[in-house]
């Protein structure tokens, strides 16, 4: 079969501060595979467009009507709901279009050419065009570079888990509590992609500017994660990692990788004693060099990196067969 080197795509994603940027950046990441512009139609709001232009995203207005506008060879479409998809899914078929839709452990999935889930509790359907489990997780194709050259720095321990307000308000005392039980350790904080003035005050430890997080958790010894891409990129990378949800949604995801044993399960973050809770499992993984390297290496077995270049592939072979038409 010919390779189409160049496709023309548009992306539907959903993002925004509570629903989280994740769709968003696995846009760019199949864009990078691709080798072409990341053309985004958001659903969201001004903070997340502003975000997506942050990103290097290029911002489609007009709805629907870019489908017309931009002529797309395919339209992949990442928005965990099914409601608001599927009018997108409908008028790509309509226009002869054929679609890709992304998915999280089988959640708002819908009938499309090309159907992908990355997850690691992916929940698997027959049919030629099923992309499942997390031979597929969507990452950034750079990051198997830097888990090449990963060389972790001594006590440095990374915290990504979202931005937003509800988030922060959680942060500064796993940050405390955490350098009680682990003086000296490096505490270093992702601050997401919010406004930064919300951001609330850490008594140890600072906060990573984005343009300074790829750096900073690729040399991470450890990190805490919260159940989405950030967990896929910790496995990626062998960053050793304890996991916690910070919606209910990824609580499943959580005890997945936990059960995979790429991951210590630390919980759901906004119960009572979550601090405590959370900082006592990163100073014992901190003190355990032995459960480092087992979770390091059952990361890697179970993400390699390469799902962004995979789904790349089958974007290419789906614009060349076309789908199904109408």
């Amino acid at each position: 079969m010919p390779i189409i080197r160049h496709v023309a795509v548009v992306f539907r994603i959903a993002a925004g501060p509570r629903l989280g940027f994740g769709h968003l950046v696995r846009c760019r990441a199949i864009a990078r595979a691709l080798g072409v512009e990341p053309r985004v139609s958001i659903r969201g709001t001004a903070v997340t467009h502003r975000t997506a232009a942050t990103l290097g995203l290029r911002v489609l207005a007009g709805g629907l009507r870019v489908l017309d506008r931009e002529g797309p060879q395919v339209l992949v479409v990442d928005d965990p709901s099914a409601a608001a998809a599927r009018p997108w899914v409908g008028a790509a078929r309509r226009r002869g279009i054929p679609v890709a839709t992304i998915h999280d452990a089988g959640l708002a999935r819908l009938d499309a050419d090309l159907v992908i889930d990355g997850s690691v509790r992916a929940v698997a359907a027959s049919g030629p065009a099923r992309l499942f489990g997390p031979r597929y997780a969507i990452l950034d194709p750079r990051l198997t570079a830097r888990a090449a050259t990963r060389r972790p720095r001594v006590g440095r321990i990374v915290i990504a888990v979202g931005g937003g307000a509800h988030v922060f308000a959680r942060v500064p005392a796993v940050v405390a509590e955490l350098a009680r039980r682990a003086p000296g350790a490096d505490i270093q904080v992702a601050a997401g992609f919010t406004a930064r003035r919300r951001r609330p005050v850490l008594t140890s430890g600072r906060w990573l500017a984005p343009d300074r997080f790829a750096a900073a958790f690729a040399g991470a010894q450890l990190a805490l994660v919260a159940g989405g891409i950030t967990a896929y990129e910790a496995c990626a990378l062998g960053v050793p990692c304890v996991a916690v949800s910070v919606v209910a949604a990824q609580r499943p995801i959580v005890r997945a990788l936990a059960r995979r044993g790429a991951a210590l399960d630390g919980g759901a973050l906004g119960r009572v004693g979550a601090d405590r809770r959370v900082a006592a499992r990163l100073a014992r993984l901190l003190a355990a060099p032995a459960l480092q390297r087992r979770l390091s290496a059952a990361g890697r077995r179970l993400v390699d990196g390469h799902g962004a270049a995979r789904v790349a592939t089958a974007i290419r072979a789906l614009a060349l067969t076309g789908g199904a038409r109408g």
